[in-house]
C-alpha cells in the first residue's frame, strides 16, 4: 500500500503543503445562540429536502444550569426559491423532568421521519424518539424509550456515537457495565426493540471485558447483513465485530488491535463503505492521526493504513462517506493558532491522497466537529466556536 499526501500551493504544515481549491468556499448558514440552543459537540444529518438536523447541549428554555438551558433539537431549512436565509426551528426544548438533559450526540433518522437520540445528562442517560407533529399541530411529539439504570446496561454519560436503526430495532453503544476498564466500566452494545404494544425493551448485546476487545466503545455502524462494528479505546483501542449468531445470541470477534505509535491508537469515528469496507480514524503517538481500512477476504479481516493526516500536529475527529467512494472528515484543530479545517481522502488504485479542502482560519467560525455530504454535493457541519462564539452551522461549496 502506498501513502500519498496530495500537495497543494499553500502554506506548510507539519510537512504538507496545503490549501483550499478554489471552487470551495465555506460559509456559515447560521449562528446559534441562547434561544437556537449553542455550543455543539456533534455533527449534523440532512434529508431528502436539505433540511439539517442537529443537537445542541446548552441554551433553550429548560432550566437545568444558571442561564445555560438544558439543550435542544433543531432542524435548519434551506431558503424557499429566491429566498437567502436559513430558517432554524427548535424542534424540542430538554427540561431536565424525566426527558435528561445536554444532548451532545447527533440524531439517527427513523420512521416516517422521526428523530432517534439521546440526552448525555439526566439519571444515567435516556434514549428517545421524536415524532413529526400529528395532523393539525406544530408540535413535534417526544417520548422516552429506555433510561439507563448503570447497571448491567451501564450508562450514556460518555457517549457522542449516534444510533444505528435498521427498520426494526435501535442499536447504541453504552459505557459503564459490568466489568471494569481502569476506574470505570468496560461498556457495552445495547438493542432497543419495539413490542407490538409499543413499549421498547432493552437488550445488552455484548459486554465489553478490557482484554483484546479494548473496551470503552466509542463508534458503532452496522451492515446491511446485520453485524454491528465497533470501535473501543481502552488500551490502545480495537476493532470488534458483533454479529447475529441465530437464536437471540450474538457472537463477538475481534478484527483489529492497535499497538500504538506509528500503527496508531484509540480509533475514533468508524465508516461503512457500499462495498462492505470499514474505514475509520486513529491518534497517532500525539503527532497527529491516521486513517485505516478493514478488507475481508474469504473470512480474513486485514487492516491498512491508508493515510497520514497531520494539520499542526492534529488529526482527524470525524470521518463520513463522500461522492464517488472518496472520504470526507474534520480536523478539530484548538482554541489559539489553527481553527481546524474539513479534508479529503481520495483514491486511486491502491494509493489514497489527502486534500484540504477547507482552513477555518479564513472562517465563517472555528473548530469543526463533523460534516456530511448532502443535497448537490454540497458539505454541511458544525463549528463548535471554540472560545469565540457560540457555534454555528457552515455550508461548503
Amino acid at each position: 500500500m502506498k501513502f500519498t499526501i496530495l500537495a497543494l500551493s499553500g502554506a506548510l504544515t507539519m510537512g504538507l503543503a496545503v490549501s483550499a481549491t478554489a471552487h470551495e468556499h465555506a460559509i456559515g448558514l447560521y449562528d446559534f445562540a441562547q434561544q437556537s440552543g449553542y455550543g455543539p459537540w456533534s455533527g449534523v444529518i440532512t434529508d431528502a429536502h436539505g433540511t439539517i438536523f442537529g443537537t445542541n447541549p446548552n441554551g433553550g428554555n429548560g432550566s437545568c444550569t444558571a442561564d445555560a438551558g438544558c439543550g435542544t433539537i433543531y432542524a435548519l431549512k434551506p431558503p424557499k426559491s429566491g429566498g437567502s436565509s436559513w430558517t432554524l426551528d427548535v424542534l424540542y426544548d430538554f427540561q431536565d423532568q424525566g426527558d435528561g438533559w445536554f444532548p451532545e450526540a447527533p440524531v439517527t433518522f427513523g420512521p416516517h421521519g422521526s428523530l432517534f437520540g439521546y440526552p448525555a445528562a439526566g439519571s444515567y442517560g435516556t434514549v428517545f424518539q421524536l415524532r413529526r407533529p400529528a395532523k393539525g399541530s406544530n408540535t413535534w411529539r417526544y417520548r422516552v424509550l429506555y433510561t439507563f439504570t448503570n447497571g448491567a446496561d451501564g450508562n450514556l454519560l460518555y457517549v457522542i456515537a449516534p444510533l444505528a436503526w435498521d427498520g426494526q430495532a435501535l442499536y447504541g453503544i453504552a459505557s459503564g457495565g459490568a466489568n471494569a476498564c481502569g476506574q470505570s466500566g468496560c461498556g457495552s452494545v445495547f438493542r432497543l426493540k419495539p413490542s407490538r404494544s409499543g413499549n421498547w425493551t432493552e437488550k445488552t448485546l455484548y459486554s465489553f471485558t478490557g482484554g483484546t476487545d479494548g473496551g470503552v466503545p466509542v463508534s458503532i455502524v452496522r451492515s446491511g447483513s446485520g453485524s454491528l462494528y465497533v470501535a473501543t479505546e481502552y488500551g490502545n483501542g480495537a476493532v470488534v465485530e458483533i454479529a447475529p449468531a441465530g437464536k437471540g445470541m450474538w457472537t463477538e470477534t475481534v478484527l483489529t488491535t492497535f499497538n500504538g505509535g506509528n500503527d496508531g491508537n484509540n480509533p475514533g469515528n468508524l465508516v461503512l463503505a457500499t462495498d462492505g469496507t470499514i474505514y475509520g480514524t486513529a491518534n497517532k503517538n500525539g503527532t497527529g492521526g491516521i486513517v485505516f481500512q478493514l478488507t475481508q477476504t474469504n473470512g480474513t479481516w486485514t487492516r491498512t493504513n491508508i493515510a497520514d493526516v497531520s494539520f499542526h500536529r492534529y488529526g482527524p475527529v470525524s470521518l463520513a462517506n463522500g461522492l464517488n467512494g472518496s472520504l470526507i472528515g474534520v480536523v478539530e484543530g484548538d482554541f489559539d493558532f489553527f481553527a481546524g479545517n474539513v479534508f479529503q481522502l481520495t483514491s486511486s488504485g491502491s494509493t489514497w491522497s489527502v486534500k484540504q479542502l477547507w482552513n477555518f482560519n479564513h472562517g465563517p467560525d472555528r473548530n469543526p466537529l463533523g460534516v456530511v455530504t448532502g443535497r448537490g454535493g454540497h458539505l454541511y457541519g458544525t463549528l463548535n466556536g471554540g472560545d469565540s462564539s457560540s457555534g454555528s452551522v457552515f455550508e461548503l461549496k
